[in-house]
């Protein structure tokens, strides 16, 4: 039996250097054992009590693998030769990994901001253990979850790339670290921010002028006459007006009637680009700028327009930090690129827009005081259609024309009655509220002429003309719960919230009795247009929350988990 055990005792260093941990020999008869570690030396006093399911090993005639249940990806192997016991463990590879994994757990964040997109870790199996959201927070998504692609990296032991599932054009990409686990990441928010940079900043023909814009009411043509004038001046311009009142056709038709008219138009939109690409897009980049940048530079939107106009749409929706840029470049006329040393003249007249109170936001500290002077150099108010109810029919006439040619529908006009239901509601979505409807009426109609039937149950319901001068775009699509006219009796003062009926304030719908169904449109409608948000809901609707979910309940309008809960 000596010889068993001298023979193994040979064999430990190469045994501890292949699973990466320590090796021991044990006579099961006299409770002699030797220990070597990883780099192949000897260790005479290694506590035995280290290695875990030993007992069970010498009771046992057959091999075991024992995986620890203190240290993890640490395993024992035992093999019984005769009367010696044959002990290994991968200890110092468990732990080497072990450091890799949490080395790799550190710099996920990292590298999902660099790639522009989720970076995950994930086991043999291609199993998610760690995820990382672009912006570099831990999440739970994904979880548990199998991935193909790590699968077939572990499997192949190398790198895959392939399209993500997730966002199409996006990349993803699985490679294996150890045997044990591997690194995935994608690029999914960088295909979306280019995706959605596409579609906000635009070098379009502007294709609109004056005669486009249909109406022929005091307050159209005193704004389009104001216009007009502004137009012939390099003057920057400031448009006011609620959403859907025309703001970039006046901006079109002002560049269209100016000097600059033969130069570039360049639109873009500051509310719907991601806050980290804003500065990018208005100022532009020199080449290896940052991550991702491309190898020739590019310029922003200020160049682009240079010897034009540019159109900044939603102005208000720009960060603070930003805005001081801004301020610089209408001051001295030149911008620095990102990464660029030298500043780069522009010629540009600039037109910006806003649906928000500025002043009220500079008040606030929420917007600049001195980039609001600087593009309040001419205001122009659009007005809403509200205050121009008679260019109503002429509008209704003109998307029935168009409707009609792009559809080939037999619908060639409009009844009285329905006009009047027209020329009765608010418009709290203004002139483009106004076409989507006569889309949709266009679809579903079954006549020449459309009859008030075809018009959406809403605007039916609504009768919402507001007096001259009462209307005030502040308060514009507000609704409040208030007694009827005349119900002032002691008994009706106690009237429960719950049972209070929706009428009139200004920009609101004053609904035609106070049937459920009209209720059930109108809370409907508010909770559509604030995302289901119940506080936002509640506080466009004038009632509290706890009312607001009365009525929900009492009209069918709570989710079926929320009704049986209560």
């Amino acid at each position: 039996m000596d010889s068993v055990f001298e023979t193994i005792r040979a064999a430990l260093c190469s045994i501890a250097r292949l699973a990466g941990g320590y090796a021991t020999v044990i006579d099961l008869c006299n409770g002699n054992h030797k220990t070597v570690d990883p780099a192949g030396q000897e260790v005479p006093h290694y506590p035995l009590e280290f290695y875990e399911g030993l007992e069970e090993a010498c009771e046992s005639s057959r091999p075991l693998l024992i995986v620890s249940r203190q240290e993890a990806g640490l395993q024992y192997l035992y093999l019984r030769l005769g009367d010696c016991l044959l002990a290994v463990n991968n200890v110092l590879r468990a732990r080497r990994e072990a450091d890799l994994k949490a080395i790799f757990r550190e710099a996920l964040p990292l590298i999902a901001r660099v790639a522009g997109g989720e970076a995950v870790l994930f086991d043999r199996q291609g199993i998610r253990f760690f995820t990382v959201n672009p912006d570099g927070k831990e999440s739970d998504r994904g979880m548990g979850e199998l991935t193909y692609l790590g699968r077939q990296a572990m499997e192949l032991g190398r790198p895959v790339i392939g399209p993500s599932l997730l966002e199409e054009g996006a990349m993803a990409v699985r490679i294996p670290v150890t045997a044990e686990f591997g690194l995935g990441f994608n690029n999914v928010l960088a295909v979306k921010q280019k995706k959605m940079l596409a579609s906000t900043s635009r070098r379009d023909y502007p294709r609109y002028t004056f005669d486009h814009i249909i109406g022929t009411s005091r307050a159209i043509q005193h704004c389009i006459r104001q216009a007009r004038q502004v137009a012939v001046t390099n003057s920057t311009v400031l448009l006011f007006g609620e959403t859907g009142t025309g703001k970039e056709l006046f901006a079109q038709s002002i560049h269209n009637a100016s000097q600059r008219s033969g130069g570039p138009f360049v639109a873009i939109n500051c509310g719907a680009i991601p806050a980290s690409l804003v500065e990018s897009q208005l100022f532009g980049y020199e080449a290896g700028a940052f991550t991702g940048a491309r190898k020739e530079g590019q310029p922003g939107v200020f160049e682009q327009a240079n010897g034009g106009t540019l159109f900044l749409d939603e102005i208000s929706e720009m960060e603070l930090e930003l805005q001081s840029r801004l301020l610089r470049v209408l001051q001295e006329r030149e911008l620095m690129r990102i990464g660029g040393k030298k500043p780069i003249p522009v010629d540009v007249r600039v037109i910006a827009s806003t649906n928000k109170d500025l002043w009220q936001m500079v008040a606030s500290g929420k917007f600049r005081q001195d980039l609001f002077y600087r593009l309040n150099v001419v205001d122009l108010r659009i007005p809403p259609l509200r205050e121009r109810v008679e260019d109503i029919p002429l509008l209704v006439r003109h998307f029935i024309k168009q409707f009609r040619d792009i559809f080939g529908t037999f619908v060639r006009d409009i009844s009285p009655e329905a006009l009047e239901c027209l020329m009765a509601y608010s418009w709290p979505g203004n002139v483009r509220e106004l076409q989507n409807c006569i889309e949709r009426t266009m679809n579903l109609a079954t006549h020449e002429v459309i009859l008030p039937s075809d018009l959406p149950a809403l605007i039916r319901n609504c009768a919402c003309r507001l007096p001259e001068n009462t209307a005030s775009g502040s308060c514009a699509g507000q609704i409040a719960p208030v007694p009827l006219p005349g119900n002032s009796s002691p008994g009706e003062q106690d009237m429960d919230e719950d049972e209070t009926p929706f009428v009139k304030t200004p920009g609101s719908c004053e609904l035609k009795g106070t049937t459920q169904a009209v209720e059930r449109s109108t809370i409907l409608r508010v909770l559509e247009e604030t995302g289901y948000h119940r506080r936002r809901a509640a506080e466009r609707l004038g009632i509290s929350t706890t009312t607001l979910w009365r009525k929900m309940k009492r009209l069918g309008l709570l989710p079926e988990k929320a009704r049986v809960s209560v």
